[in-house]
């Protein structure tokens, strides 16, 4: 047996509710909030290295234009990894739109590159 901590009625049961009062018998234990929420990363997110070395290479490539695909196949190849390290990244990583505008670039370069193999290849042979 026990009693209602408001009005010091006796209780017999397991009531959650004082009969007499209505005050409520439950315990509600206080638990401070934590200082720090501890479901943010602690760090803040940071762009992915292959995002950027893509995003340069694949500006570089249309600037370096006489050489082509020298730089376009390293911004594609590090498009892809770094995008799938930010995937992979969990929130500590950035640069998803780096990475693809690299990509962007470099695949563009290869296209334009073959484009202008087929013309070249063309002009050759009709010209023979």
């Amino acid at each position: 047996m026990r009693q209602c901590p408001s009005c010091g009625h006796t209780i017999t049961g397991a009531e959650r509710f004082c009969p007499a009062c209505g005050q409520s018998l439950v315990q509600v234990v206080w638990q401070p909030a934590p200082a720090i929420d501890a479901t943010l990363p602690i760090a803040p997110a940071r762009n992915s290295r292959l995002a950027i070395a893509s995003l340069i290479c694949g500006i570089t490539t249309w600037i370096l234009f006489f050489i082509p695909l020298l730089l376009a196949v390293p911004a594609i190849i590090c498009g892809h990894l770094g995008q799938s390290a930010v995937k992979r990244g969990n929130g500590q990583l950035t640069g998803s739109g780096l990475a693809r505008f690299g990509l962007a670039l470099g695949y563009a370069h290869v296209a334009l590159t073959v484009v202008a193999l087929c013309v070249a290849i063309a002009v050759v042979a009709v010209g023979g």
